[in-house]
């Protein structure tokens, strides 16, 4: 077996001759491998269109390995589900039978011939049957076969594998006993779970006489006659997961934490070789490879790895998968290798990777196999590399690589080369010195070029490095401007390139100045944060911490509860964390030394994006399910539901609440008689987008045309909307600034002048954690809560200095000091640490 056949990659077999098999987009299809003389009209088969026929979108008829390409329909088979949940019955008989009668009456209207209808050939997918297999005939019997098939198959639906005695027991099958009315036994009566109209259909389907069994365009004719065909169609009884390759390898990447995501391009991009002809090829590494020299990350790889071999998506065998021929590339036998072929096109990212760096792939699959040989061969001198083949590899590892890290072998591999080009300049200044009487000007300048030589291709590496340390702050400065700031200043010590300046000014510029990520986060993690950002709660594994970001120190922990939590939310105060479980709810004192409290209340049960918050006067809990639209609200001084059926959002101290209900909104009093004023102006109003300003007399709403503040009665109050309006509203405890969030960018206005103080990126959330802004007492320090519970702090009076790359790199050094040994092994192992300050 090859990894590809024409144009399609393969993947796992699904059964006989049929294999997943993906194009060169990624597109998912079912690949069928031909005996050497295709049976059946083959061509007649690429004519058939029916939405309840898997279409025959390709086929291949000659040369050693004939194929033919389907459309590939997720779901069970119809044998599946009866053998999980036993035969159908009533309606669904009716459904299933039209759906397959009109695939049949397509497929011979088009000249071909099913010529395989099985239980396992009919597919139960998300619109309803689907016919499967077409163009792989191997019952000659034509048309009046597949109407015998089709009876069969409805016995099969009503009845499961071992129908009565009297009838057919082997459905599907091209040979079995001959059910006729009249025969002893008389199986007009056994077919007892069919009305009389599909009864005798099926009866009629299954004569002994080809003759006289009606053609799959009668069928369907008398089916239509009956409204139970016509009503609903046959869907799977599950929920269909099928996902595709590139989905399944894509689904298991975001479930990773952010440093281990970061290691997946590595496994992966050297787990591909390529080809004579330039077309990319499954290589076998080991894990040593991946490993050796990098001993802070050896848990985390093995944990990449373990994930993805658990997967099926990686095999760690010891023999060749699916007996297929995988470059070796000089190792041993065994070791790591990607599962299916299929997965370099299916999984769009993996393929993103490879063209990302297609242009230096050659190049380092030389630098292996040399490093290997190498290795292997005592380190001699004569296997380094030298001359061009050094520059280019020089090269590639400076600038050229964007998701491969050398490993312990390649890089001292490099290391060697480079050693002997210093050598060879030693020795020929030394030869220099000893023949000076000799042809001195001729010696000079021999010895002048490759000093030269050795210089140059050291400060190319200097200079290369100083870019690469350039991109990786540019790209690591959203999450981490600390550590960006710390690259920065490396790529201007390396070299003072372009890049390098460009870094330093971004630097200087960013007005984001720490940054505090729970040590424990993860993808499945979740986090709130307080009101005056002091307090970051985080819940991991059945246990929540509490930390200050400011100082990074974990304040209190405890157990959290036995169910799954939907929610966090910290009280106005900052003492008490709710946690919304899946129907209940829960409250902890951080400060009291005890553990969660008491059950109570409700829970949010629908998945997708899911939010608590307390009123401002902490009264009320309120949670919200965005996509279900389940919401409630509870008091916590009562022990009640509040707001029921309503949409409110509550102003400073609970004193008041504003109730969205179009046309029909209201202002409401909370304390004393509860008035009601009408506010009719809140109609289309985003409810989830509102907030009351600290006094409690305006709210600022989030628009589609941008941000305004209102009055209680609808007057708006700022002169021109406050833009881009991106969602999430905050104010500052004295009312003077407001800060409004989106899933992955922050931005803070001053109220009175409508100036934008800030606009910065933030690590992306998640579509269902939206990001969440604290704005500290004193309006200088926002504090903005992202993904994976990394907090920033944000510096609202940074004010970008003059460009000045030495008292940037100075200023950096005095604040935050240079990059340690360890993050610089991690950023720029390519080269050898150094101190920056």
């Amino acid at each position: 077996m090859t990894d590809r056949l024409g144009g399609y990659w393969l993947g796992s077999r699904l059964g006989g001759a049929v294999h997943d098999a993906y194009d060169e987009l990624g597109t998912r299809y079912a690949l069928t491998r031909l005996p050497a003389r295709p049976p059946g009209p083959v061509k007649a088969a690429l004519q058939v269109r029916s939405l309840c026929v898997a279409r025959v979108v390709d086929a291949c008829l000659d040369g050693d390995a004939p194929y033919l390409v389907s459309e590939y329909v997720p779901g069970p088979t119809l044998a599946e589900v009866v053998g999980r949940r036993g035969p159908y019955g009533g309606d669904d008989l009716y459904r299933l039978a039209a759906a397959t009668a009109t695939a049949l009456a397509a497929i011979h209207e088009a000249g071909a011939v099913h010529g395989g209808l099985t239980p396992d050939r009919v597919v139960l997918g998300a619109e309803g049957p689907r016919l499967v297999g077409l163009g792989t005939a191997t019952d000659g019997s034509g048309p009046p076969g597949d109407v015998r098939d089709w009876g069969r198959l409805l016995v099969f639906a009503a009845y499961g594998p071992a129908p009565p005695d009297g009838l057919d027991p082997s459905p599907g099958q091209p040979s079995g006993r001959p059910t006729q009315p009249g025969q002893p036994g008389r199986p007009e009566r056994l077919l007892d779970r069919f009305d009389r109209p599909l009864r005798e259909l099926v009866l009629a389907a299954l004569r002994r006489d080809p003759d006289r069994r009606p053609s799959a365009h009668q069928l369907l004719l008398s089916l239509l006659d009956v409204p139970q065909s016509q009503q609903g169609r046959l869907l799977p009884p599950e929920p269909v997961d099928d996902p595709p390759l590139g989905a399944r390898a894509e689904r298991l990447y975001l479930q990773l934490s952010p440093a281990d995501q970061d290691l997946v391009p590595e496994v992966f991009l050297r787990l591909v070789g390529m080809a004579a002809d330039g077309t990319d090829t499954r290589r076998r590494a080991t894990r040593t490879e991946l490993v050796t020299g990098r001993p802070p990350e050896q848990a985390a790889m093995d944990r990449v790895l373990r994930a993805y071999t658990e997967a099926g998506l990686i095999d760690q065998s010891d023999s060749d998968a699916d007996g297929v021929d995988i470059d070796q590339s000089g190792t041993d036998a065994g070791g790591l290798v990607i599962a299916q072929a299929a997965l370099l096109r299916a999984w769009p990212r993996l393929h993103e990777w490879l063209e990302a760096e297609r242009d230096g792939l050659a190049v380092h699959r030389d630098l292996t196999r040399a490093a290997r040989r190498w290795e292997s061969g005592g380190r001699r001198e004569s296997d380094l590399f030298q001359e061009d083949d050094l520059d280019r590899a020089l090269a590639w590892a400076a600038s050229g690589r964007r998701r491969v890290t050398l490993s312990a072998a390649e890089q001292a591999f490099l290391d060697g080369g480079r050693a002997w080009v210093r050598g060879r300049a030693r020795g020929r200044r030394r030869a220099m010195a000893a023949l000076a009487s000799v042809t001195l000007v001729a010696v000079l300048a021999a010895v002048v070029v490759a000093v030269w030589h050795n210089s140059s291709a050291e400060g190319r590496l200097d200079q290369a490095m100083a870019r690469v340390a350039a991109s990786r702050a540019r790209a690591l400065r959203a999450a981490d401007p600390v550590t960006a700031r710390r690259l920065s200043l490396a790529a201007w010590r390396l070299a003072p390139v372009a890049e390098a300046r460009a870094a330093l000014a971004d630097s200087a510029a960013d007005p984001a100045v720490d940054v505090f990520a729970d040590p424990y986060g993860g993808p499945h993690s979740l986090d709130a944060l307080s009101d005056d950002g002091t307090r970051l709660a985080a819940l991991t594994d059945g246990t929540i911490r509490v930390y200050d970001p400011l100082s990074r120190r974990q304040l209190a922990m405890t157990a959290g509860p036995a169910q799954s939590v939907r929610a966090l939310a910290w009280s106005p105060d900052g003492r008490t964390l709710a946690l919304v479980g899946v129907d209940r709810s829960y409250l902890w004192d951080t400060t009291s030394g005890a553990g969660v409290g008491r059950p109570f209340g409700r829970g949010l049960g629908a998945p997708g994006q899911q939010a608590a918050w307390f009123s401002p006067g902490g009264g009320l809990l309120f949670a919200a399910a965005r996509q279900s639209g389940e919401r409630w609200a509870w008091n916590l001084r009562t022990g009640r539901a509040a707001f029921v059926g309503q949409y409110a959002v509550v102003g400073p101290r609970d004193k008041v609440a504003l109730v969205f209900a179009g046309t029909r909104s209201e202002v409401v009093r909370l304390s004393g008689h509860g008035a009601r004023t009408p506010a009719p102006w809140l109609d289309r109003m985003p409810w989830e987008y509102t907030v009351f300003s600290p006094e409690g007399e305006r709210v600022a709403i989030a628009e589609e045309t941008g941000v305004q503040i209102y009055t209680l009665d609808g007057v708006p109050v700022l002169p021109v909307r406050l833009r881009p309006s991106p969602g999430s509203l905050t104010f500052s405890a004295d009312g003077q600034l407001l800060a409004s969030t989106d899933s992955d960018r922050v931005r803070v206005w001053r109220v009175a002048d409508g100036t934008r103080l800030t606009d910065r990126q933030v690590p992306a959330a998640g579509a269902d954690r939206p990001v969440q802004a604290a704005l500290a007492p004193g309006g200088r320090w926002l504090r903005v809560l992202a993904g994976h519970g990394t907090v920033l702090t944000i510096d609202l009076a940074h004010a970008t200095p003059p460009p000045d790359p030495a008292g940037s790199a100075a200023s950096i050094c005095g604040r935050y000091g240079g990059l340690s040994q360890t993050d610089w092994d991690r950023y720029l192992a390519e080269v050898p640490y150094r101190p920056v300050c």
